[in-house]
């Protein structure tokens, strides 16, 4: 039989035990307080209630951590992104606001409360003029790359030009320099099927592409080292049309500012053309596969059939060296010595390698391309953390297009360490660069 001792002592523990329970619960929901792995253990020596408490202690243990993670789920999903994404879209949506819109906004506003009689208390201090300039104020600091919204600065050239009468006389045809050119996939292999039709250079695809798919873009980039021409499962091919190297990624233009004023002056599709190109390839393989200098030829043909007028054409870096004598040559374009006299109105170059670039060298021998094509913050952050020198240089070394722009002319043109070609013969005073070294050492061993 039990004595009442045995059974208060009893019904006193099971309370305690109960207490203690009831404390954990209350440590589960709220958000502060004592945890529950401070609470005490049960005082008894009894190993069975021990390794029950010791269960319940390990399993209330395993609930609060659970529930702490989900709590924190919660926060990042609902409390904090949410909010987040209303922002972010109400800053996006005033990012296409234009000034003059802002000064009708208090107008519209007040014909719609007027129409459905919606009357709220007077703003005195509220002054719509001051919002309009504390926006155009933050407008005008937001960096040049994030304005989604045009602001007709970049017209101005052409606005120029149209006001002094000038207007579109000539056909103009744009020949892309070096890497100007974006290039597309048209591989219909498996591994390469979900970039079909997608740009491999130039654009945000290339970064992302260079970044997470880096082995399959160099396969898919690099020629082949006996042929010079697509490897095998790949097909790479030169974007059409003037998007083609209007710009090479955002925030980096190339045509796009000379195509944008010249569409002022009355230029479009019509008498405007740009003639994209892959730049990997060498001018037999370019012509071989496809037959860009024939299309060429015959498109400038084309503007002096329809319009009765030469055409102009203009050509950047690498674009420059091309076309002019394929055109004229019998066993190419078979134009004849008058074929650039009778189609050409003008030729203008842009900083045209006729004689070859030092830059290129440097490019083809380190990878280096610091000096050779500048790119925005983003698209340098990438080419340096995900694109080594080793593997520009070996992609480099399979493009033999770029090896047009090698210095041409050697001494004649280029002189040597001892002469330059410009030097006058009879000056006695003109040192050379030998003398010059020698001369800085010396002063450089006195001091």
């Amino acid at each position: 039989m039990i004595n009442a001792g045995q059974l208060l002592s009893t019904m006193s523990m099971r309370n305690r035990f109960k207490k203690t329970i009831q404390l954990q619960d209350e440590d589960v929901d709220s958000d502060s307080g004592p945890s529950q792995t401070d609470s005490p253990a049960p005082e008894t020596s009894d190993p069975v209630k021990l390794e029950l408490w010791n269960k319940k202690h390990s399993l209330q243990t395993e609930v609060n951590k659970l529930k702490r993670k989900h709590e924190s789920s919660l926060f990042a999903t609902r409390k904090f992104l949410f909010p987040l994404g209303v922002l972010f879209g109400i800053l996006l949506a005033f990012a296409f606001v234009q000034p003059s819109d802002i000064q009708d906004m208090h107008a519209q506003l007040t014909l719609l409360m007027d129409q459905y009689d919606v009357t709220l208390p007077q703003l005195p201090d509220f002054d719509f003029s001051r919002f309009e300039t504390e926006w155009n104020k933050l407008r005008s600091n937001i960096p040049e790359l994030w304005k989604f919204n045009r602001d007709g600065r970049e017209f101005q050239v052409g606005e120029r030009m149209k006001a002094r009468g000038l207007s579109a006389e000539y056909p103009v045809v744009l020949i892309p320099g070096v890497i100007s050119t974006g290039l597309e996939s048209w591989s219909t292999t498996p591994e390469y099927r979900p970039f079909f039709r997608e740009k491999l250079w130039g654009g945000l695809n290339m970064l992302s592409q260079v970044t997470f798919n880096r082995d399959r873009w160099i396969a898919a980039m690099m020629l082949d080292p006996v042929t010079g021409l697509d490897p095998p499962d790949a097909k790479i091919r030169a974007a059409e049309g003037i998007d083609a190297a209007s710009s090479f990624i955002q925030g980096y233009w190339i045509w796009s500012k000379i195509v944008e004023n010249l569409a002022v002056v009355n230029y479009d599709t019509n008498n405007l053309y740009l003639a994209p190109y892959d730049w990997r390839l060498s001018y037999w393989n370019l012509e071989e596969r496809d037959g860009y200098f024939s299309k060429l030829k015959t498109t400038i043909e084309g503007f002096k059939r329809r319009q009765k007028k030469k055409t102009v054409v203009a050509a950047h870096s690498m674009g420059a060296t091309y076309f002019l004598k394929w055109v004229e040559s019998p066993e190419h374009g078979g134009g004849g010595p008058d074929w650039v006299e009778n189609h050409i109105e003008a030729y203008i170059s842009i900083a045209g390698t006729h004689m070859g670039v030092a830059k290129a060298m440097a490019a083809f021998l380190s990878g280096e391309m610091k000096d050779t094509v500048q790119m925005n913050p983003a698209g340098s952050y990438v080419l340096e953390r995900f694109f080594s020198r080793a593997e520009r240089r070996k992609l480099f070394l399979s493009w033999a297009g770029s090896a047009s722009m090698w210095i041409k002319g050697g001494d004649t043109i280029w002189g040597n360490s001892t002469f330059a070609p410009d030097d006058p013969s009879e000056d006695s005073n003109v040192l050379d660069a030998n003398d010059y070294l020698f001369q800085k050492k010396a002063r450089r061993r006195h001091a």
